[in-house]
Parts: C-alpha cells; sequence; structure tokens
C-alpha cells in the first residue's frame, strides 16, 4: 500500500513541487554543496543551482550581470561587476558558484564576484 500512496503523491504534486524536487536532487549531487536554505551570511559557501533569472544592468559606467539561481529551498543572486555575458549561461543550466554571501537590499543572498562553474542540470542536458 505504501507504493501505490507514494505513487498516487508524485502524481499530485504540481509542476512548481516537481521541478523544486529535481533542482533539490541535482544539487545533492555536487559536492561539498550547502542549500541555499541554509546559507548564512558573511561566510564563504558553495552552492548549486538552476539559473532562473539572467539580468544584464548596463547602468553604472561597467555593466554587471547577474543570475538568480534556485536549489529548491530558496534563491541566491549571483553578481558579477564589469563582466560580459558567459558563454553557456542559460535559463534551466546548472551553475555552481563560491563565494562570501552577503543579504542584498531586499533580504535575498546576493555573492559579489564568485567562482563559478556552468554544469549540466536536471531540466536542460
Amino acid at each position: 500500500m505504501g507504493t501505490l500512496q507514494s505513487l498516487v503523491d508524485k502524481l499530485a504534486r504540481s509542476p512548481e513541487q516537481a521541478r523544486a524536487e529535481n533542482c533539490r536532487a541535482w544539487a545533492c549531487t555536487v559536492a561539498q554543496a550547502t542549500p541555499i536554505v541554509e546559507v548564512t551570511p558573511r561566510h564563504q559557501v558553495k552552492v548549486a543551482g538552476i539559473i532562473r533569472n539572467i539580468r544584464i544592468d548596463p547602468r553604472s559606467g561597467s555593466a554587471s550581470i547577474e543570475a538568480t539561481i534556485t536549489d529548491g529551498t530558496g534563491e541566491l543572486v549571483a553578481r558579477w561587476l564589469g563582466r560580459r555575458p558567459f558563454t553557456g549561461m542559460r535559463l534551466g543550466r546548472g551553475l555552481i558558484v563560491e563565494g562570501v554571501a552577503g543579504l542584498g537590499d531586499d533580504g535575498e543572498f546576493v555573492i559579489l564576484n564568485p567562482e563559478y562553474r556552468v554544469a549540466v542540470g536536471p531540466e536542460h542536458p
């Protein structure tokens, strides 16, 4: 009976719940990655997530690029100052970032100029 209930529960999930579970499962495969929900401001962190949004901000003399990533537990913004778009960075791709996390103006976690690696994520191999 437990297997049948598990199947019913799986089929009854919303697309958002299924996507969050897939993101969590993928992020857990990245060695030493911290779930975003466990990120602590002002500490070095390695986070793996799926790119949900990419924004290029040309306002100040040097453009900045930011990628919002999610790992199914929360969201984090990786922001590079004075950079042009990166090769391979697209919506739905996996992104692994390392740096010191801070809090943005709206309370979101932000890592400035992180080291990064674009990876194959669960949504777009």
